[in-house]
């Protein structure tokens, strides 16, 4: 054996081993073999790249080296048995038109081969056509579109409600009005371009409050240009009918009922009508003849008169299934759909009598005799959310004390009293001052029916939403009439009728959650 060392390889009777590092004497095992113990740091031919060692490559090993990323054209890279690339394999440089992308000699593309680019991903509009490749292997752009600045919208809509004004690509604020029925609402909007995104705050649809609601809708056209269009939402408390017009919304409250402080009555919030139900109002609404006496109104604006107590609860059922909502009385075999006026009795029925009331319904209905009073009174428009102690003793709805009953009243025909009616007639409706809460006409005009049945006297202490006796054999009016005296038009006189009762002093209002 004879062996020596060049620093990088091992020899043995002249033969290389090509280790990269020799850590002693080469040395002869007993079965004649080399002992490689003293070996190290690899060699070339293991297939492993030791870069410490002079290789460049080692096998397939190449280091991740390419002809291309040597910056010679296409081509197979390869490893010579001395570790070293080689480079016979690749072309001397890049073949534009070869189908192959030469990044390193300047291609953006060759033929086909776009290298995934796109007219998109090039920063143009998605609107655009196919990206090409050129002779010179760059890219062809010409089919390409600028990216879009339209930040127009094409449409604006909201759901219930109408715009105002009404949309136009160049008017960017709107108003909307809705009554206080609506309790959510959706706006949305579409954009001109497809390639511009439209977003909406606050997320829809959208929780009214009462009072303004602001919408923000804003189109991000593609190149980032930006439109804003904004649009108020108006949540009235009062609700306006198709048919009857102005719903005044009442608050809720607490208010003493009569002269005993301990007697205090609670009611929910209502809506009730701002005016007594017109003789147009009724034909319109029923499809039924005009049953008032002519005689004793002045013309198709005055409140409808000689509607019994029946009359009132079949033209309030009439009027929600007008209008599409749930009709509050139920009596047994009546279809209020179908119902005609000659059907309506004349004379005490028990069956009418007997007609429920489903409170919980969106519909129209009478107002109980404490919601009545309450909105007569005012509520307590000075001092919201207080117990109201005075307004029972009022002398008439509006009255402050020292005002005049008949700039609010059309009373006392048959009176000598200072501003009574001067004809023995209703007068249109609204045609006298309101109360603070805008309702005309609560006292004075026509007698008003309520829902309840009369009793003589009210439980005593705190009510919550009291309706009446369970029974009775007449149903309570309220407010006065025409041809009746001061008195009766106070907020303390009760009155009452023969449920079948038609005269010409009795009208009525309506009520709707």
């Amino acid at each position: 054996l004879s062996s020596f060392s060049d620093g990088q390889t091992t020899h043995a009777h002249g033969r290389q081993v090509t280790y990269h590092e020799q850590l002693g004497v080469l040395t002869c095992n007993t079965d004649c073999t080399l002992d490689l113990t003293v070996c190290a740091g690899g060699r070339c031919g293991d297939g492993y790249l030791q870069a410490a060692g002079g290789e460049a490559c080692d096998g397939y090993e190449l280091g991740g080296a390419t002809c291309m990323s040597l910056g010679l054209g296409g081509g197979t890279l390869a490893c010579d048995v001395q570790c070293q690339l080689d480079t016979a394999g690749c072309e001397v440089s890049a073949d534009c038109g070869d189908g192959i992308i030469q990044a390193q000699q300047g291609e953006d593309c060759d033929g086909q081969d776009l290298g995934g680019a796109t007219c998109v991903s090039r920063g143009f509009s998605q609107g655009s056509g196919a990206l090409g490749c050129n002779a010179a292997c760059a890219f062809d752009e010409a089919a390409c579109v600028p990216l879009s600045a339209d930040a127009d919208l094409s449409a604006l809509t909201v759901t219930p409600g109408t715009l105002e004004p009404a949309f136009s690509q160049d008017t960017t604020s709107y108003l909307v009005t809705v009554d206080g029925t609506v309790t959510s609402l959706w706006v949305s909007g579409t954009a001109e371009s497809p390639w511009a995104t439209v977003s909406v705050a606050p997320s829809q649809p959208m929780t009214l409050l009462v009072g303004a609601n602001l919408v923000t809708v804003t189109v991000t056209a593609e190149d980032g240009t930006l439109k804003t269009y904004t649009v108020e939402v108006t949540r009235l408390l009062d609700y306006e009918s198709p048919n009857i017009g102005r719903m005044i919304h009442v608050p809720a409250g607490t208010f003493q009922r009569d002269a005993m402080a301990s007697n205090l009555s609670t009611v929910r919030a209502f809506r009730m009508s701002e005016f007594e139900i017109t003789r147009a109002q009724w034909v319109g609404v029923t499809g039924w003849a005009d049953p008032s006496d002519p005689g004793y109104s002045s013309g198709m604006s005055d409140p409808v008169q000689q509607v019994s107590w029946y009359d009132a609860v079949a033209f309030c059922n009439r009027l929600s299934l007008r209008e599409g909502l749930t009709p509050v009385y139920t009596i047994a075999g009546v279809d209020f759909s179908t119902l005609t006026y000659a059907s309506i009795p004349t004379t005490d029925n028990a069956t009418w009598n007997a007609a429920t009331a489903d409170f919980s319904a969106d519909g129209y209905r009478l107002p109980t005799e404490m919601e009545w009073m309450w909105a007569a009174m005012g509520a307590d428009s000075a001092n919201p959310g207080a117990t109201n102690t005075t307004g029972w003793a009022k002398a008439f709805a509006g009255s402050t004390g020292s005002n005049t009953l008949g700039d609010y009243a059309v009373f006392g025909y048959s009176t000598s009293e200072p501003g009574r009616t001067t004809t023995q007639r209703t007068n249109p409706v609204g045609s006298k001052l309101a109360n603070e809460l805008g309702f005309h006409d609560l006292s004075g005009n026509v007698w008003e029916w309520a829902w309840d049945w009369y009793g003589t006297n009210y439980p005593a202490g705190t009510v919550s939403d009291y309706r009446g006796p369970g029974s009775g054999v007449s149903r309570v009016t309220r407010g006065g009439f025409w041809n009746g005296w001061a008195s009766y038009c106070t907020m303390a006189y009760r009155s009452y009728g023969s449920q079948n009762g038609r005269s010409s002093n009795y009208g009525f209002r309506v009520v709707r959650p």
